[in-house]
């Protein structure tokens, strides 16, 4: 009976164990105190007011991100389920809120993106690796609630640069010639353009991303940032 006992509580104190454990790796804004990650912060959400932004209940921006600005790297909290919120400046009403996992020393950026329902924050991990030489480095973000779920961009020689790249999602890396960049938005697998832009000069050595945004088809645009 005793060894019974001893199991019964061993058995107990290992499911108290597993269940501790659980719900600290599922806790809320659980922060690693020892590190910090670098964030960048864009207002990609059209018709929105100048944004604060907040990380794990901190002020990461206080006010004054207006739609199409972005920040250079800010050192915030690292760590696992930490609660992103942007708010309209000067309120505590909530634009649009996020939970991301955070790795100590790495760059990221947070983009606000919709309005109403569809407002969403959403996070994309950079890759600060310098470009291959004498090239500029560039990634695709599809943020736009009104072009196509599923959108190919072309230069403008019609080839394309990012094919079938889904709402709220990122294109993998690319080369590109130093220079004015010509853009064209499209339906995937479609030859009519939604939109073209041309891009300000790309510098050899510098890393962008450029993402597209637009409420409607008629104000579908691309805006580009620099990493480096």
């Amino acid at each position: 009976m005793k060894t019974k006992s001893i199991f019964k509580t061993l058995l107990t104190g290992t499911a108290i164990l597993t269940f501790a454990t659980l719900i600290s790796s599922c806790k809320k804004n659980d922060v690693d105190e020892s590190g910090s990650a670098n964030v960048k912060v864009v207002n990609a959400a059209p018709g929105s007011s100048a944004q604060s932004f907040f990380l794990a209940n901190n002020t990461v921006v206080d006010g004054g991100l207006d739609f199409g600005e972005a920040t250079d790297y800010i050192a915030a909290n690292s760590g696992n389920n930490l609660e992103a919120q942007f708010r309209n400046a000067g309120t505590t009403t909530a634009y649009g809120t996020g939970k991301f996992n955070l790795d100590n020393g790495h760059y990221y950026t947070i983009y606000l993106a919709g309005a109403g329902q569809t407002s969403r924050v959403k996070l994309f991990e950079d890759d600060l690796t310098v470009p291959a030489s004498g090239q500029a480095k560039v990634k695709f973000i599809h943020l736009s609630d009104a072009a196509p779920a599923n959108i190919d961009i072309k230069n403008g020689a019609g080839e394309n640069l990012a094919v079938n790249l889904a709402r709220d999602n990122s294109s993998a890396y690319l080369n590109v010639a130093p220079g004015i960049l010509r853009l064209q938005v499209t339906a995937t697998g479609s030859a009519t353009s939604l939109a073209e832009f041309d891009l300000s000069a790309f510098t050899a050595g510098k890393i962008y991303t450029v993402y597209v945004t637009g409420s409607s088809t008629d104000n579908i645009r691309v805006t580009q940032i620099v990493h480096n």
